[in-house]
């Protein structure tokens, strides 16, 4: 009976038994490296997508619906033949307007201020300072954070001294601009300055209202105001 060499067999079908696995191994970990970069790739080019998406939106939108809030700083110049004065206060303004377009918007306002008037030679005591407007917007660089705007508004103005139950009433226009900084479309931050003036055409004391001559009586204005502007609509 001849007995078989198994020793050579053995070591005949080791490396088969050994170079198998590993070539497995490393096709499986070729296949896993080859996803993860493909994942990644896909990854990196949906955020670029969405970063270049983000960065082509508009920062700002100044169409449509528009409302304002402001804390205001008011001057106001008396000046007729007699004598030249001016009074300062602090108040509030409220506006609303549509935007027709990215640079033009129409809106009204209404303002109203406390006035020190206690060297004044108008009333001689502290009075209200209120005021309706009716106004057009231009918008500059519409679409960016930063956008800077001019206004023009016809005003009709009142100066009411409670004590006395006096008050004179006329109008005018004003002249200003400004800048709006958008935190988001819907929102900005509003910085501006407005200059006008005009006449007293009439004064009421208590119930009895006269005429006055639009010659004789007129005023100036100055306002600063810093505030809020919203887009609700976006």
């Amino acid at each position: 009976m001849v007995k078989k060499d198994t020793s050579l067999f053995f070591e005949n079908i080791r490396p088969g038994i050994m170079t198998r696995p590993l070539c497995l191994i490393r096709s499986e970990v070729f296949r896993i490296a080859v996803s993860c970069i493909l994942v990644g790739l896909t990854a990196a080019t949906l955020l670029s997508s969405e970063t270049m998406a983000q960065e082509a939106e508009p920062k700002s939108n100044t169409e449509r619906l528009f409302l304002q809030i402001s804390l205001d700083g008011q001057s106001i110049d008396y000046r007729d033949d007699a004598f030249s004065e001016t009074d300062n206060g602090g108040g509030l303004s409220l506006r609303a307007g549509w935007g027709v377009s990215p640079l033009v918007t129409i809106y009204v306002g209404v303002t109203g201020a406390s006035i020190d008037g206690q060297s004044s030679a108008i009333t001689g005591n502290d009075y209200s300072w209120s005021g309706g407007e009716l106004g057009l917007r231009l918008n500059f660089r519409s679409g960016r954070s930063l956008v800077p705007y001019a206004d023009v508004a016809l005003r009709g103005v009142a100066a009411t001294e409670d004590d006395r139950d006096v008050e004179f009433r006329g109008g005018g226009f004003t002249l200003g601009g400004g800048v709006s900084y958008f935190f988001t479309p819907a929102v900005a931050l509003d910085a501006g300055l407005h200059f006008g003036g005009g006449r007293f055409d009439e004064v009421q004391v208590g119930n009895i209202s006269a005429g006055l001559d639009e010659d004789e009586f007129g005023y100036g204005e100055g306002r600063f105001s810093l505030g809020l502007t919203f887009y609700p609509l976006r």
